[in-house]
């Protein structure tokens, strides 16, 4: 655990671990200020964290892949990277992200990008209105 800080790429992918939850994955993210790229197992039909009440970000990740994965609801995964992994612009799933985006998700986040009410969130800082 005392590496967890210096970590900047990770990869947790196998089809015997068992997804981690969103409050799982930004409790492991607290310990690893540092990391840019992610791809790991997430469980995206059971949302267990609450975007508008949780005060945590992580502004270094900018690499999200997803491992493919049942998704209930969009829009409330759309909202949870975008109020918590502001620099993650778009999220990727499978082994080639090139070739697979996770189309409803990211029409979401650029949905929240572009709206001027929200899009100052992305830099951190009030955007031009």
């Amino acid at each position: 655990m005392s590496a967890w800080p210096h970590i900047v790429w990770l990869e947790l992918v196998d089809q015997q671990i068992t997804p981690v939850t969103f409050r799982g994955l930004f409790a492991a993210l607290r310990h690893c200020p540092h990391l840019h790229w992610l791809q790991i197992s997430t469980d995206t039909v059971n949302i267990d964290i609450d975007p508008d009440t949780e005060s945590f970000q992580h502004t270094a990740l900018q690499q999200l892949i997803l491992r493919p994965s049942d998704l209930a609801d969009g829009e409330a995964v759309a909202r949870i990277i975008f109020s918590m992994l502001p620099c993650v612009d778009r999220v990727l799933y499978s082994v080639y992200p090139e070739l697979y985006s996770w189309h409803e998700v990211n029409r979401h986040l650029e949905s929240f990008r572009s709206s001027p009410v929200t899009g100052h969130y992305i830099t951190g800082v009030p955007s031009e209105i």
